[in-house]
């Protein structure tokens, strides 16, 4: 079948059916007027060659100009919003635009680890220091290597390791998971969304990343850099007569309760968490639905999780995890399905107490 170009189809018109357009620019692209003449200038060379090596050389037309300027601009910006995808684009992707609210807080480290097979590139990062969010694309180089990569789920093909700057031998206990952007893949190139949550602040540590060992174990390394905006809010409020919540953290991505129990016995405690908003509306946080209290266990707590396919129509929180330890101290996050500002947020009421977040 023969290929028919819009541009031919388009010179041969009636006049009476073409008129001129604007082209609106929806992208932060400012291109000049130099650029765009230089990119037609290109495309009638390429055209004019083209006629001439086939003998079938033709005169231009106006309007073929105006199709050929329209196509010049069309392509520039196209071309131009697909190399720009990155870090903003990819967060927008998981948390829709409420990722614009830390978009100067996403860092694209670039760091790449390549073998004959495979090559592994961390494309950006956003954290708070407890929840660290990755996206790493993973590269097939290879034929068999592409066919021994992507049949596997996301969640098996990553190892990670985070290892505190002040101790190599103190590693973070951490929630993982992983999840294809497939809005972003192509054929011999993946992308995935890497989620550690952790109850430390992890904030320059050395995290290690590495691919499953039956595909070589490929690894990168690369520090946690955490810059998303945080407030502690200062508490030493009792509870029931047993738990001292201590202090609250909250950031763009979710928040920390950390508290202290003069006796730890049974499932987690679970007081009554909400954020309030400066136009009113509550969100809750934490509450007794957060953590299972049949659970007898008295080192770590069992969690909570919001199931939806698009977690920000839905509750604030899509996760509640927990951990006691053995000095009586408790530690209980919420992970946030789409990202806040910390300039809406009035106040964090602790069982109907309220703390400003200034």
């Amino acid at each position: 079948m023969d290929k028919i170009r819009i541009s031919d189809l388009c010179s041969r018109l009636d006049p009476r059916y073409l008129e001129d357009m604007d082209v609106e620019n929806e992208t932060d692209l400012k291109p000049s007027g130099q650029r765009i003449e230089d990119l037609v200038f290109q495309k009638l060379n390429v055209e004019t060659n083209a006629a001439g090596m086939a003998g079938k050389r033709r005169p231009m037309r106006k309007k073929t100009w105006k199709i050929l300027l329209i196509a010049a601009v069309f392509c520039l910006f196209a071309a131009s919003v697909f190399a720009l995808a990155g870090g903003f684009d990819y967060f927008r992707s998981i948390f829709g635009d409420t990722a614009k609210h830390v978009e100067q807080d996403i860092q694209s480290p670039g760091i790449t680890a390549a073998d004959s097979d495979r090559q592994m590139t961390l494309e950006s990062m956003l954290t708070d220091g407890y929840k660290i969010n990755l996206i790493v694309s993973l590269k097939a180089l290879s034929g068999e290597a592409k066919a021994n990569t992507f049949d596997h789920e996301p969640i098996d093909l990553f190892d990670t390791k985070l290892t505190s700057n002040s101790s190599a031998e103190h590693e973070a206990a951490l929630s993982y998971t992983c999840s294809e952007l497939e809005e972003f893949s192509t054929e011999n190139r993946h992308f995935y969304h890497l989620q550690l949550d952790s109850l430390e602040n992890c904030t320059g540590w050395d995290l290690k990343l590495s691919l499953a060992q039956e595909m070589g174990g490929l690894s990168l390394d690369a520090k946690v850099e955490s810059t998303t905006a945080a407030r502690q809010l200062d508490i030493g409020q009792d509870i029931d007569g047993n738990l001292t919540v201590e202090s609250i953290q909250i950031s763009p991505l979710g928040a920390l309760l950390i508290g202290s129990e003069k006796e730890a016995a049974g499932g987690l405690p679970a007081p009554s968490v909400d954020i309030i908003f400066l136009d009113g509306s509550h969100e809750e946080l934490i509450s007794s639905m957060s953590f299972d209290s049949s659970d007898d266990g008295t080192v770590l707590g069992g969690g909570s999780a919001v199931i939806s396919d698009d977690p920000t129509s839905g509750p604030l929180v899509v996760t509640t995890y927990g951990m006691r330890n053995p000095d009586g101290k408790v530690v209980l996050a919420a992970e946030f399905g789409r990202i806040i500002r910390l300039d809406q947020v009035k106040s964090i009421s602790v069982d109907g107490v309220e703390y400003s977040v200034k």
